[in-house]
């Protein structure tokens, strides 16, 4: 039996700021250290479990140019990863999360 390939997840600056400044913001602005942990831990973890394998079920961003940069969409809780795959080099690039109902377009324009 063929094993699944396993794909590697790499953050990129982009994604990696939007995290902190979203934990930042519950942590400073909610006054919530505990959550902001919880939320950072949380989404960390269902990245992993979730598009460290078969991470091409989820949709692609159906806006150009987007799509044509096979852009893909993961919802996690509150929010959406922003994301493409390296299929033959098995990565998984992490471009971005925002908070649902956010103009992801706008977003991924400053990345």
């Amino acid at each position: 039996m063929e094993q699944i390939p396993q794909y590697k997840i790499i953050y990129t600056e982009t994604a990696v700021l939007d995290i902190e400044e979203k934990a930042d913001y519950i942590e400073t602005q909610l006054g919530e250290a505990g959550l902001a942990l919880s939320w950072y831990l949380h989404l960390k973890e269902t990245i992993l479990q979730n598009l460290t394998t078969f991470p091409l079920k989820y949709p692609l961003y159906d806006v150009e140019p987007w799509r044509e940069q096979g852009i893909r969409l993961f919802p996690a809780r509150n929010d959406v990863v922003l994301y493409h795959v390296e299929e033959g080099k098995h990565l998984v690039y992490i471009r971005g999360v925002c908070t649902k109902g956010r103009d992801l377009s706008a977003h991924l324009g400053k990345a």
